[in-house]
């Protein structure tokens, strides 16, 4: 006997193909121009829809929102049947509106999925049809530096219209996972609005050797760890992240490729052993330094508890050059991204180095799922300006953390090191230029050709 679909599920999953309704059948060229739809128009859409269905416009012009108790299948059934309607008329502007007024129907019961998604390791979206509509469907988390009007105009997004709802087409040969942190897991920034991250360069000496291979015709690479190097380094990432929790930084961030196969069981085991008291001087989220193994290279991404929220892989690799020619990082195929969530902050994920790099990659993930924060770790010559990546999350209102090691400077490139990491972050418009972007100087000891590990740099960013 099949399993009855709740009625708010329902709801979600007409919402879903509403929306790939207009992406198939209207085209996403009509979201420009329902954005000049006059006041007449809209009278005419609302009557329409409160004539056929349940739903209620306040004095204000918003939808009531509904509950549980308020609707059962006859209730559903007449809006899947004015969704039918308004198919066969093709009218456009009665099908944004209509998805516009599920949006405020359904802002109440959101609260309620997301505290049912924040207890879950993975989430999904909350609509069942993805397979067949290509959308997902999330509560949208709002952030604190972003536009509320972001890409109204500058992209044709569904849910540029709408208050409540994050609407995201499926985005070809990229396989997404979701995670909502819990509410409450940075108390600091939900006090004040205001998020401190601190971030290490950790080390002017790699930690690892360089291997070369040559097979079917084709050059890569790839790396063994020193096993001597292994507790020293990870007793170095544990003092630092106890230093930044000390320092009130709530997300603390590594480089690329100076992590080990033994440091995540390191620090889970030390952060696992604190007790309640000693976990508040913890940071929240701690991005360790990725690990390159058997073709995966990927940063662990840890709370304070200790728990591993994910493994995020790199995708796009680095090309090392050598006198035989160029060799490519060996990385075994993988295309999932963890995308977090958080009230306040709105969306994030960790992109190493490359691919952040890789704009076109970049810009799907940034866009496809309105990122709000990018966590950048590289391990990177100076030869490459992230700077020029940088500045376009900044028009797209994501701030950036990148940050560099020093292990990767080549000697008589000196000068490629004079920042060893940035944050990049949106300001107000009475705020300077200069205001914008936090430059981590590279310390002295490092052109002098020394290095103390003594690096640790912070900064903070919010409200806007």
């Amino acid at each position: 006997m099949t399993e009855a679909v709740p009625e708010r599920i329902l709801i979600y999953n007409l919402i879903a193909e509403l929306c790939s309704f207009l992406v198939r059948n209207v085209g996403k060229d009509y979201l420009i121009l329902y954005k000049s739809i006059s006041e007449k128009e809209c009278e005419r859409t609302d009557k329409y829809i409160q004539k056929y269905t349940d739903l209620s416009l306040s004095e204000k012009g918003m939808y009531f929102p509904v509950f549980e108790p308020d609707f059962d299948h006859e209730y559903v059934k007449k809006l899947y049947s004015f969704k039918d309607k308004l198919y066969s008329e093709h009218d456009r502007n009665s099908i944004i509106r209509f998805i516009q007024a599920l949006d405020e129907a359904v802002s109440v019961l959101l609260y309620d999925e997301r505290e049912i998604l924040e207890e879950n390791p993975i989430s999904s979206e909350i609509n069942t049809n993805r397979e067949e509509t290509g959308i997902s469907l999330f509560p949208k988390m709002r952030c604190v530096w972003s536009r509320k009007n972001r890409h109204s105009f500058s992209y044709e997004r569904i849910d540029s219209y709408l208050k409540y709802l994050l609407v995201v087409e499926d985005i070809p040969n990229i396989e997404a996972e979701h995670i909502f942190i819990k509410k409450g897991s940075l108390p600091k920034f939900d006090k004040t609005k205001k998020l401190n991250v601190a971030a290490s360069p950790l080390s002017a000496k790699s930690n690892f050797d360089v291997k070369y291979h040559n097979t079917d015709n084709y050059q890569t690479f790839d790396i063994k760890y020193i096993d001597s190097r292994m507790k020293r380094d990870n007793d170095l990432v544990w003092n630092k992240i106890r230093e930044a929790g000390e320092n009130g930084s709530e997300v603390m961030v590594f480089p690329e490729m100076l992590g080990n196969p033994t440091m995540e069981t390191f620090i889970h085991e030390k952060l696992s052993s604190l007790d309640s008291e000693e976990r508040k001087l913890i940071p929240s989220l701690i991005v360790l330094p990725s690990c390159s193994l058997a073709g995966l290279n990927y940063s662990p991404v840890l709370d304070r508890n200790g728990n591993v929220l994910t493994r995020q892989c790199k995708q796009n690799p680095f090309f090392l050059k050598t006198k035989q020619g160029n060799h490519r990082e060996y990385l075994k195929k993988n295309n999932k991204i963890t995308i977090f969530h958080y009230p306040g902050i709105g969306r994030f994920a960790v992109m190493i180095c490359k691919d952040f790099l890789t704009n076109e990659y970049m810009e799907r993930i940034m866009r496809g799922f309105m990122l709000t924060m990018i966590i950048a770790p590289a391990y990177s010559t100076g030869s490459y300006d992230f700077k020029l990546s940088l500045d376009l999350c900044a028009h797209d209102d994501c701030n950036v953390i990148w940050i560099n090691t020093c292990a990767a400077l080549i000697p008589g490139k000196e000068s490629n090191f004079e920042n060893i990491g940035y944050i990049r972050k949106r300001i107000g418009r009475n705020q300077s230029e200069e205001e914008s972007t936090y430059r981590m100087k590279a310390c002295r000891k490092l052109l002098m050709g020394g290095c103390d590990h003594n690096c640790i740099y912070y900064d903070s960013f919010g409200i806007v």
